[in-house]
C-alpha cells in the first residue's frame, strides 16, 4: 500500500520538475468529451516526453500547473500500485488543491498498465469530467491494447521515433523553401546519419552512444518484452527471424519457416506465424502487403518487411544502402499518417514488375513511388518500365523515383516521372 505521504511527495516533486524538450511535430487534441487520449507507440519512441510537451503547451494556454498532474507508474517509490492506491492519490491531490475539485484537471498516467484494473480508475476520472492522458508499453500490456481496453472511451495518437524534419529542428535548422550552400551540406550530413542510425530520441540527443542505445533497445526492450509477454521458449528462432526481417526484401510465413529449418533451427510453421504477430504487436515490425484483391496472389507474393527505425537495421548489421533507403521512406510514410495495408501497399504489375510503394486515397491511387539509391544504366529500364506499367494499370500519373541525391524529370512513353533527391522528398511530405 502506498502511503499518502509518498503520494504527496510525488505530486510536489512533479510541480518542481522542469524538463527540457525537443518538441515533436505531432498533431493531437485532448478530448473535451469523456474520452482518454491514449499515446501509442513502440518503446523508447518518446511517449513520456510527448506528455511533458502537452503539459508545457497547456501551461502556455493559461492552465495552472496545479491543474495538471503527472504520475510515472514505474517510479520505484510506487511499485505495485493498486486501484485503491490510485484512489488515495486522488484524495491527496484534492486535499492539496481543494479548489480543483470541481474543475477540469489533467491527469497524465505513464505506464498505466502496471496497475491492475487501471481502466476502472481511468473511467472513474472520465465520469468526473476530468481530462486523462495515458500511455503504456511493456511485456504486460502493449500501448495499442490500452486503447482497446478503453474502447469507446479513448482517442489514440501514434508516436514514432523522430522524423527527419524533427531532427533538423532539433539541430536548429529551420525547414524552409530555400537553403544556403552551408545549410544544404549540413542537411545532407544529418540525413546520412539518419539513414544509417535512425531517429530514436536518445540516439539523436546523444549520438556518441548510438550503438549502445540501439543495442539496448533490441536486447532489453524488444526481446525481453516479447519473451516475457508471450513466454517465448525458442529464443534463437525469434532472434534469427528478427534479423531475417531486417535483411529480407520479401518474405512469407512459409519462406521464413523454410529458411529457419534450412539453417537447422527446429521450429513449427505456426510458431513462426506467432512470432511474426508478436513482433508486429510490439510496433517495431510491419508487413507491407501487395495491392491486389486476390487473397491467393497476396499469399503468393508475400509481404515486404520493414522495421520502425533504421537504427534497428544498423545494430543488426544491415549496411546495404538501398535497403536502408527503402526502409527510411517506409517509416516516413508511416509517420506522415499512412496506414500500411489500408492506404499504403507495394504493387506487382501484370508482367511481374514491381513498384515499391502505392499510396491510396479512398478507392483511388494518388501516388506511385519507386526507390533506388541511384538511377544508372544498369537499373534505368527496370525502374522506369515498372512505374509506367503500374501507372497504366492503376490509373495514376503521379509518379516518383526517390534517390539519394539525383534530381531530374524522365519522360517516357507519354508519362512524366519526377526523380527526387531523398532530402527534398523528406521535407516535402
Amino acid at each position: 500500500m502506498i502511503s499518502k505521504e509518498v503520494w504527496g511527495r510525488i505530486i510536489r516533486d512533479y510541480l518542481e520538475w522542469d524538463v527540457k524538450l525537443v518538441e515533436r511535430n505531432i498533431n493531437y487534441s485532448i478530448p473535451k468529451v469523456q474520452r482518454a487520449l491514449v499515446i501509442i507507440g513502440p518503446r523508447r519512441a518518446g511517449k513520456t516526453y510527448l506528455m511533458f510537451q502537452i503539459i508545457k503547451e497547456l501551461l502556455k494556454q493559461g492552465v495552472r500547473k496545479e491543474e495538471t498532474i503527472y504520475i510515472n507508474l514505474e517510479d520505484p517509490r510506487i511499485i505495485d500500485t493498486s486501484l485503491d492506491d490510485l484512489l488515495d492519490l486522488l484524495d491527496v491531490y484534492y486535499s492539496q488543491f481543494p479548489e480543483n475539485v470541481k474543475g477540469h484537471n489533467y491527469f497524465f498516467l505513464d505506464e498505466i498498465q502496471t496497475v491492475k484494473n487501471w481502466e476502472k480508475f481511468v473511467r472513474f476520472l472520465l465520469d468526473k469530467n476530468q481530462r486523462v492522458i495515458v500511455s503504456g508499453s511493456s511485456s504486460t500490456l502493449l500501448s495499442k491494447e490500452i486503447a482497446t481496453e478503453l474502447r469507446g472511451r479513448s482517442v489514440p495518437i501514434r508516436v514514432y521515433p523522430f522524423s527527419f524534419r524533427e531532427i533538423l529542428v532539433s539541430h536548429g535548422i529551420k525547414v524552409d523553401r530555400f537553403y544556403s550552400t552551408y545549410e544544404e551540406a549540413k542537411i545532407k550530413k544529418l540525413l546520412r546519419q539518419y539513414l544509417l542510425w535512425g531517429g530514436y530520441p536518445e540516439v539523436i540527443l546523444d549520438f556518441s552512444l548510438r550503438r549502445a542505445i540501439l543495442q539496448e533497445i533490441v536486447d532489453l526492450t524488444i526481446y525481453r518484452d516479447i519473451i516475457e509477454r508471450w513466454r517465448v521458449t525458442n529464443i534463437k528462432a525469434l532472434r534469427v527471424l528478427f534479423k531475417m526481417l531486417a535483411s529480407s526484401s520479401h518474405l512469407s510465413i512459409s519462406k521464413a519457416y523454410k529458411n529457419l529449418k534450412g539453417i537447422g533451427i527446429e521450429v513449427g510453421k505456426t510458431t513462426v506465424a506467432n512470432y511474426l504477430e508478436y513482433l508486429e504487436d510490439s510496433l517495431i515490425f510491419y508487413a507491407l502487403k501487395p495491392l491486389t484483391k486476390s487473397y491467393k496472389l497476396q499469399e503468393l507474393y508475400g509481404f515486404k518487411p520493414y522495421l520502425v527505425d533504421n537504427g534497428l537495421l544498423a545494430v543488426l548489421g544491415i549496411e546495404d544502402e538501398g535497403r536502408l533507403l527503402e526502409n527510411l521512406i517506409f517509416v516516413e510514410l508511416l509517420k506522415a499518417g499512412l496506414e500500411p495495408n489500408r492506404d499504403l501497399f507495394y504493387y506487382r504489375t501484370g508482367d511481374n514488375k514491381e513498384v515499391d510503394f502505392v499510396l491510396k486515397e479512398k478507392e483511388s491511387v494518388r501516388e506511385i513511388l519507386q526507390v533506388t539509391y541511384e538511377i544508372n544504366n544498369t537499373n534505368y529500364e527496370r525502374e522506369v518500365s515498372a512505374l509506367i506499367r503500374a501507372s497504366r494499370e492503376l490509373g495514376c500519373n503521379n509518379l516518383f523515383i526517390i534517390t539519394w541525391d539525383q534530381e531530374d524529370v524522365i519522360k517516357e512513353k507519354g508519362k512524366e516521372i519526377k526523380v527526387v533527391p531523398l532530402w527534398k522528398w523528406l521535407l516535402s511530405i
